[in-house]
């Protein structure tokens, strides 16, 4: 099955279903990949340093590894966990400024991101293909969306990051 009819099946929400699926064959042949994580956690791009997270796994509860949580995509979620180290580290550093505060800096920052010259990067790399976390825990999304947040109203990217990094990875003969 070629990667044109593959994407074409519609997959049911069903182990048995979804066990069709084949991987397309550049997919296969492209043996290195970057995933991209970018969101408001970009700008404290801030996480408590933890040892080996296997160890932390097997020796700590999940409350614990909630608090303490090491990847800065999940700023929002651990500043909020009373004494965990991202609540303190963000008391210090930004005081009482709630997480949302972020999207002013992101906003300034992503307009003048040259997304063609990351895509040049990841194809140096050697990468074949990159993935784009459109919308992480935090669920704000990156690109400009008419659909409301029920809770955040208006809680997406000015710049249409999804479509532009989309148009850079392909013009550098990238997937």
């Amino acid at each position: 099955m070629d990667s044109s009819s593959a994407s074409a099946k519609t997959f049911e929400p069903t182990p048995d279903s979804v066990s069709e699926h084949q991987v397309p064959a550049w997919f296969d042949d492209a043996k290195l990949g970057v995933f991209l994580h970018w969101g408001l956690y970009s700008v404290p791009a801030w996480a408590p340093q933890v040892p080996d997270i296997q160890t932390m796994l097997r020796t700590h509860d999940p409350r614990y590894l909630l608090a303490n949580n090491p990847y800065a995509e999940w700023y929002l979620n651990t500043m909020r966990i009373p004494g965990s180290p991202t609540a303190e580290h963000h008391a210090s550093v930004y005081g009482n400024a709630p997480y949302e505060d972020f999207r002013t800096e992101f906003d300034q920052g992503s307009v003048g991101a040259d997304l063609d010259a990351l895509a040049g990067i990841c194809r140096q790399s050697g990468a074949r293909y990159v993935v784009l976390t459109t919308k992480h825990h935090d669920a704000f999304c990156l690109w400009p969306t008419d659909v409301v947040h029920p809770t955040m109203g208006a809680y997406h990217s000015r710049r249409d990051l999804v479509g532009d990094l989309s148009t850079a990875v392909r013009d550098a003969g990238l997937r």
